[in-house]
């Protein structure tokens, strides 16, 4: 870009600066948050319900957090992958997320079938021109709508299919490219989805059974949760405009992206690289504390002053997430002989929640990232694929969200702003007409 635009845009800045002050005076819900915290209600589903805080007289009283898939809990759909005797406990979740309830034996045979076959085989693997697997994984997913023999067709069943086409898709692309070698097909025929994740991640490694059970208890819990969360409320939006699921998914995808969003689970593993290079096992409970302090006087960590993985816009005395994964993760570190790590992980998290409530005055709790980007870590998975996994897991409630919005036919999701701007009136020259005034510039 050039110099000067650069120089043109900081001398106008304060044309594109907004008092903060401002949204309270004219009544703006910002981030559509309304003032005691709680998000602005702009819609209606029957497939995710987040629970985490009761309003009584329009305060939040914290309660016990639950996520609920389709009127069951997420806590009881983990209990019943825990007793199938093969992983597939997410293949079950996502088919109750898309259809609306639980498999036959013989539907989750066939559903297993379409999301390991139904894939696109044109995937680039190397030399990819965008460094960021998230906005490679966006172009590919509008690259299928050019593959598609009739992208534009409207029944929800072929949008459906199209959906499990992406779910099925993503896999293979996302590993082929960070692995820079083309994976054609799905590895382990005979094994779950979440296995043959599991395989490609790390390359063609072998995998103990809750080596895959942790990461199929994670694509679990991460497969939907709700359609306020960003990436599923920009999906709907656009689902709104009667557009196709391939835009639509492309778009989630970016949202995804942000680091406010998705990319906490890789934030938090480079904490606890750090938190295991500052903190022994053998620390004392002051000694984790006053590392909680100087994280948030941006003295230690990344110097964001946030202690990643501790807090949520909804749970606050627990996430159902964090907890489910806490305690898989707990079960590995055993396997593993990191018990000691797991126990200094655990140490910090109690660390955290105490040192932001003597801080902030706020009842928080750890949330999904937190024994995430710790599983991760201890399933050797590279962090930059853990948002990609974030993001494949998370299509199959993008799917159902968009699928939900087309059925009810709902009107274009427009709201409105209020202009806050000057009003200005161009110069006119001696014969009346309109000229650019250096001052504007």
């Amino acid at each position: 870009m050039s110099a000067n635009l650069k120089e043109v845009y900081q001398a106008n800045e304060t044309y594109n600066t907004i008092n903060p002050e401002l949204y309270a005076q004219y009544h703006v819900k910002q981030g559509l948050r309304n003032e005691n915290g709680t998000g602005v209600k702009v819609g209606l589903t029957r497939i995710c319900d987040v629970i985490g805080y009761e309003l009584i007289d329009n305060d939040k009283k914290p309660i016990e957090g639950e996520l609920i898939y389709r009127g069951y809990s997420v806590a009881d759909l983990v209990k019943l992958e825990k007793s199938m005797p093969t992983i597939c406990g997410y293949e079950i979740t996502a088919f109750l997320l898309i259809f609306g309830q639980l498999p036959t034996p013989q539907q989750l045979k066939e559903f297993q079938y379409v999301i390991k076959h139904h894939y696109s085989n044109s995937l680039v693997f190397s030399n990819y021109r965008t460094a960021n697997l998230l906005n490679a994984m966006q172009i590919e997913v509008l690259k299928l709508f050019g593959q598609d023999q009739n992208p534009e067709n409207d029944s929800l069943e072929d949008r459906m299919m199209k959906g499990l086409v992406i779910l099925s898709s993503l896999p293979l692309f996302v590993f082929s490219v960070h692995h820079k070698q083309k994976i054609t097909t799905y590895p382990l025929p005979h094994a779950g989805f979440s296995e043959n994740v599991l395989w490609m991640a790390r390359n063609h490694q072998p995998y103990s059974r809750q080596e895959a059970r942790v990461l199929d208890v994670l694509m679990m819990v991460h497969a939907d949760h709700g359609g306020g969360n960003n990436s599923t409320f920009a999906n709907v939006v656009i689902s709104s405009t009667g557009t196709d699921i391939y835009s639509c998914i492309s778009a989630a995808i970016g949202s995804l992206k942000g680091p406010k969003h998705g990319g906490a689970a890789q934030k938090v593993g480079s904490q606890t690289a750090m938190l295991l290079k500052t903190i022994s096992n053998d620390a004392t409970d002051d000694q984790i504390e006053a590392l909680c302090e100087k994280i948030l006087d941006r003295q230690a960590g990344d110097r964001s002053g946030l202690i990643y993985g501790i807090g949520h816009a909804i749970y606050t005395k627990s996430d159902p997430r964090c907890q489910l994964i806490k305690e898989e993760v707990r079960i590995l570190a055993k396997e593993k002989q990191q018990e000691s790590t797991f126990q200094l992980m655990a140490r910090f998290e109690k660390a955290a929640i105490k040192t932001m409530k003597k801080r902030k005055g706020a009842t928080v709790c750890a949330n999904v990232d937190f024994y995430s980007g710790f599983a991760y870590h201890l399933l050797g998975i590279d962090q930059a694929l853990y948002t990609p996994l974030f993001a494949i897991s998370r299509c199959a409630g993008w799917i159902a969200h968009h699928l939900e919005n087309r059925q009810n036919n709902r009107k274009l999701i427009r709201p409105a702003n209020i202009y806050i701007g000057d009003h200005r009136q161009l110069k006119l020259d001696e014969n009346g007409c309109p000229v650019l005034d250096k001052m504007d510039f």
